[in-house]
């Protein structure tokens, strides 16, 4: 196997799609390589397809992508082919950010869909760790937040704490995917998710760290202006049956809180292939445990 964004591994890539569905190219193939992935578009009389490698930290992204096709076909594209190390997916359209739909009120529509999907797919949680998505579940944070002060040196002093949301956050909601990387460019128009190689387990409302402080930087806004609460609302109204409305605030809050010590580790493993990202896992611990709970990267 070529290595990933080499003109041979887009050869074998391109050899790859014409065997698995018969599409040849009909135009000029475009190419974006990044730290975590490589994806080309490929035009074919069929329409544009894309095939994605993700890098091996965040392979998992393959199966995860194939399986919620699977759990949850409105969610997410059906892929064309899959194998142990890419995806193949017809074109999905624009997302939100492509267009000048407000971003507030995407979300605040996209969001119950996406609790839905986390509801959906909770039951899955053992199928989803066997294929090596990272788990930053309640009962894992203390491990995981050792993990992030090893690896990444920086951020210790705060177990206690941690092991404080752990234990407030257990038992409160099931346990499911947490996209990671929710913002309005990974919102598609057609009403589906794109882009899962940031995905972890962990508690549902640690979704909202990402959503809602990606909304709040792009309207910078404060965290209790309407524009973010009534997303955040729309979200937690799919799982009014769990507890009392201020009781999801706290606990949104708080796994916010805690979904740092995740999307630390997560630009961690984009650092380790790409030294432009040196600073970001640090940087990102930092605001562990932060007030501004919104404004976590």
């Amino acid at each position: 196997m070529s290595e990933r964004g080499t003109a041979a591994w887009r050869d074998e890539a391109l050899a790859g799609i014409a065997d698995a569905t018969g599409l040849r190219p009909t135009g000029e193939v475009t190419q974006r390589h990044r730290a975590w992935s490589t994806v080309l578009r490929v035009p074919t009389a069929d329409g544009p397809v894309w095939l994605k490698e993700p890098c091996a930290a965040m392979a998992h992204e393959v199966g995860l992508h194939a399986l919620l096709a699977r759990l949850a076909p409105d969610a997410v594209a059906t892929p064309l082919a899959v194998d142990d190390r890419k995806l193949l997916l017809p074109d999905t359209g624009p997302s939100v950010r492509d267009t000048d739909t407000d971003p507030s009120a995407a979300l605040t529509e996209a969001l119950p869909r996406y609790a839905r999907l986390q509801r959906a797919v909770a039951p899955h949680l053992d199928a989803m760790r066997a294929l090596g998505v990272p788990v930053a579940t309640p009962p894992a944070l203390p491990a995981r937040y050792d993990e992030a002060v090893a690896t990444i040196g920086a951020g210790g002093g705060r177990r206690d704490e941690v092991v404080a949301w752990s234990d407030e956050l257990a038992g409160s909601a099931p346990s499911t995917v947490d996209h990671q990387d929710l913002h309005v460019g990974n919102v598609l128009l057609d009403g589906r998710f794109a882009d899962w190689g940031d995905a972890v387990l962990a508690h549902p409302f640690a979704s909202l760290l990402v959503a809602l402080g990606s909304l709040r930087r792009t309207l910078g806004v404060a965290p209790d202006d309407p524009a973010i609460t009534r997303p955040r609302d729309a979200d937690l109204d799919v799982v009014a049956d769990l507890a009392p409305r201020d009781e999801l605030r706290h606990l949104a809050e708080t796994a916010c809180r805690a979904a740092v010590i995740a999307r630390a580790l997560t630009w961690q493993r984009a650092a380790s292939t790409d030294p432009r990202f040196a600073d970001a896992p640090r940087e990102t611990l930092a605001a562990l445990g932060d007030p501004d709970w919104l404004a976590g990267t």
